[in-house]
């Protein structure tokens, strides 16, 4: 009879055990199946040609998973060998590499810059590593100048300019603060950037990650970078090439497993100490007292929880939960309508229990691509309910993008404005709407309304973000006078 009772309980305690790990396994790929089938709507609506996408909780890969085409033209999928550029989402290396500096004692926040660099013009003595890092440094932008010319001539030219703003008043994003913190990078550590880069941040330097900045260069197993043609309705390989100097900004090329790797290398504190990270992660104090930036790295709440990151191209991002010890990392090599930071905040909906709802941005977006603008507007209405704590801004401007491509489209005038009247509906307080509104009906010569939609988008932007409201001022006056 024991022995019966032993068994018994043995057999008990192996078919609870089997259910436990069935049910471990059975949300597992639950998890899965919704997130591909998320990615592969969104992929289809956005026209994504290739995407790459993890979600790490903790010590685990929870989600990781490649579709569509590394290159169009010769029909390669991508792959767990898949180099994707990211773009600005180097910078998060760049800054990562400086605070490695900071914590060796070799450099510090408050540094001047000039302490480092020779020959700097006397309105930049002032400007310190901590401008450079939080784009509030004021300086003239190296990308309105000819990428061919040299560091000598580049150095010329900005030196004529006047400075955009005063130093630490505002965040203004400038590719000039990442070229001059590589060569304070180069000049405290005697290395090139790439390798001091590569050597101190990558166990493995010489696989799956390098530096390049040029689309024109033949890499085994780069994904080709697409720009979507909306005239032809094809995509077109991109030409850019920014060369050496583009590469602290815009210029790392990596997969996802290496990008997986470097994101536990951080989280294991084996770049950064724990004060080090907190350092780089705290809110750079801009005298306007209203822009949101930290060191390097973006800072993204999604109803209310913190998420530290960057984007780059339109086509990758990399967004760190941290106190849901979550990250998100995507790759992608073109679209017709962006939507890298949506599918990031969507995806952190499916997997991150404080943050789920039923409502998806991407449901917004699919129904304003279908033209369906009263759902929309629902969509939206239940979406902001559901997370009141968000603002949306990505949203908000991918709408603006939809708008934008059909704007100069003769055949979809009639929906460019139907986008654009929904997302000023949607957010009356937001200038930008209203000036795409003001543009479409500009566009279709109805002159009343556009001077009004231009008129309230002036009121709306009383910071005067990237000096427009004269330009608006301006087309005010034409039409009047028209």
């Amino acid at each position: 009879m024991k022995t019966f009772k032993i068994l018994f309980i043995l057999l008990f305690l192996f078919l609870s055990t089997s259910c436990t790990n069935q049910k471990k396994k059975t949300a597992s790929t639950e998890l899965k199946t919704k997130i591909d089938n998320y990615l592969s709507k969104t992929m289809r609506l956005h026209n994504i040609p290739g995407l790459a996408l993890a979600v790490v909780e903790g010590d685990s890969i929870i989600y990781e998973n490649y579709f569509g085409k590394a290159s169009l033209e010769n029909n390669v999928q991508v792959d767990k060998n898949t180099l994707f550029r990211i773009f600005s989402a180097t910078k998060l290396i760049t800054s990562t590499g400086v605070f490695q500096l900071i914590q060796d004692g070799k450099l510090n926040l408050d540094d001047a810059i000039s302490i480092y660099l020779d020959d700097l013009p006397p309105q930049w003595q002032e400007i310190k590593i901590k401008n450079l890092l939080s784009h509030s440094s004021g300086l003239p932008d190296i990308i309105k100048y000819e990428s061919t010319l040299s560091d000598k001539a580049l150095m010329e030219k900005l030196a004529k300019d006047k400075m955009d703003f005063v130093t630490g008043n505002q965040f203004r994003y400038n590719q000039t603060n990442y070229w001059l913190l590589a060569q304070i990078i180069e000049k405290i550590t005697g290395l090139p950037f790439d390798e001091y880069v590569l050597d101190n941040q990558f166990e493995n330097p010489k696989n799956g990650v390098l530096f390049s900045s040029n689309s024109q260069e033949s890499i085994p197993n780069r994904a080709t970078r697409y720009f979507y043609n909306d005239e032809t309705k094809a995509f077109e390989k991109d030409t850019n090439n920014n060369g050496i100097r583009g590469h602290s900004g815009n210029g790392l090329n990596i997969t996802l497993e290496r990008f997986i790797e470097w994101n536990k290398r951080l989280d294991k504190n084996l770049l950064l100490d724990k004060q080090t990270k907190s350092k780089m992660w705290t809110p750079f104090n801009f005298v306007n007292q209203k822009d949101n930036f930290l060191y390097g790295w973006g800072n993204y709440p999604v109803n209310g929880l913190k998420s530290y990151g960057f984007s780059g191209g339109n086509l990758a991002a990399f967004r760190k939960f941290a106190d849901n010890k979550t990250t998100i990392i995507l790759l992608s090599n073109g679209y017709e309508i962006p939507a890298y930071d949506i599918i990031v905040n969507d995806v952190a909906r499916i997997v991150i229990p404080q943050i789920k709802g039923s409502t998806l941005e991407e449901d917004v977006m699919g129904l304003t691509l279908k033209g369906e603008f009263g759902k929309a507007a629902e969509s939206f209405k239940k979406l902001k309910e559901e997370n009141p704590l968000s603002n949306f801004d990505n949203l908000k401007w991918n709408i603006n993008s939809i708008g934008n491509s059909y704007l100069f489209s003769e055949n979809y005038n009639e929906k460019a404005l139907e986008v654009f009247k929904f997302n000023a509906e949607a957010n009356p307080k937001w200038w930008v709407a209203l000036a795409g509104l003001a543009e479409i009906y500009e566009k279709r010569k109805d002159t009343l309304n556009a001077i009004t939609n231009y008129q309230k988008a002036i009121s709306l932007n009383k910071n005067d973000e990237w000096s427009y409201n004269e330009q608006m001022e301006n087309k005010i006056n034409e039409l009047k006078n028209n």
